[in-house]
């Protein structure tokens, strides 16, 4: 008897594999921390793209979740390139903003990681246009956002390099925005911040030769804090410190950012209330 039910069991093991190895369409788990934002089919409609994110979108470092299906199959695209371009439509004008497109064309856990670095808020005035190469194909997808919020405090700021030479003067701007980790906490916290150059209204390489000072103040308690590491340049636009907070409360991170020897600003500051 136990040996024709160890027989059944064994039956029953092998079916399953034998099931799961013959499906080609990868298993994603469900993610309850994704808020789906919008939705496109490609120009062609052979993908269709869901966009996702953690939070409301706002004006800052946003991270971005790509879910894309091979719309005529249903099957999930596990292997692309992902290109972002988002674009504000302000009626007179056009503008983009800084991004770090998908570093893998291979998805985690079923989705293309991004970020967009929104430059201001607006109602029904920004687009993503979603390039995606796969299957042997480059198709674009539009999704249309809803709403890009301010936060207040603010989490991107520009800097405003103004040089002149020969009487001309010279204006580099540099968005500066936080990339709040997942908690605060009293103690040693990660300081991270990217830095782009606007070189126009559509393009913003990243920025790896300026250096960052850091000062953090407790406003309400008059007292600042030791033990302070500066952010230094890592990679793609990334600059990487770290701050301690001695309590909770309201904290200002002064910065005094440079190029070279020059002092560009003495008045940038990031506000982070915990």
């Amino acid at each position: 008897m136990k040996s024709t039910i160890l027989k059944y069991i064994i039956f029953f093991l092998i079916s399953i594999l034998a099931v799961s190895c013959n499906n080609d369409d990868p298993i994603i788990p469900v993610n309850n921390n994704y808020i789906k934002v919008a939705e496109a089919i490609s120009i062609n409609s052979s993908f269709k793209v869901e966009m996702y994110s953690k939070d409301s979108l706002f004006v800052g470092y946003n991270r971005l979740y790509f879910k894309i299906t091979d719309n005529s199959s249903g099957i999930s695209v596990n292997q692309a390139t992902v290109t972002l371009h988002p674009l504000m439509d302000m009626v007179s004008f056009k503008h983009s903003c800084p991004v770090e497109n998908p570093a893998n064309n291979l998805p985690v856990d079923g989705y293309y990681e991004g970020v967009i670095i929104f430059s201001m808020p607006g109602t029904n005035s920004w687009t993503v246009g979603v390039d995606i190469t796969a299957n042997g194909k480059t198709e674009t997808s539009l999704i249309h956002l809803t709403k890009v919020i301010a936060t207040n405090p603010v989490q991107k700021i520009v800097v405003i390099d103004s040089v002149m030479n020969a009487g001309v003067l010279t204006q580099t701007k540099y968005p500066i925005s936080l990339v709040v980790p997942p908690t605060w906490k009293v103690g040693i916290n990660p300081f991270e911040i990217t830095v782009n150059m606007m070189q126009d209204m559509m393009n913003f390489p990243v920025c790896s030769d300026l250096t960052v000072e850091i000062t953090p103040e407790m406003p309400s308690m008059g007292h600042g804090s030791p033990n302070n590491v500066n952010p230094v340049y890592v990679s793609n636009g990334h600059y990487v410190g770290s701050v301690n907070f001695t309590m909770t409360g309201d904290w200002r991170i002064h910065m005094v950012v440079k190029k070279g020897t020059r002092i560009i600003s003495t008045k940038a500051y990031f506000d982070i209330f915990f």
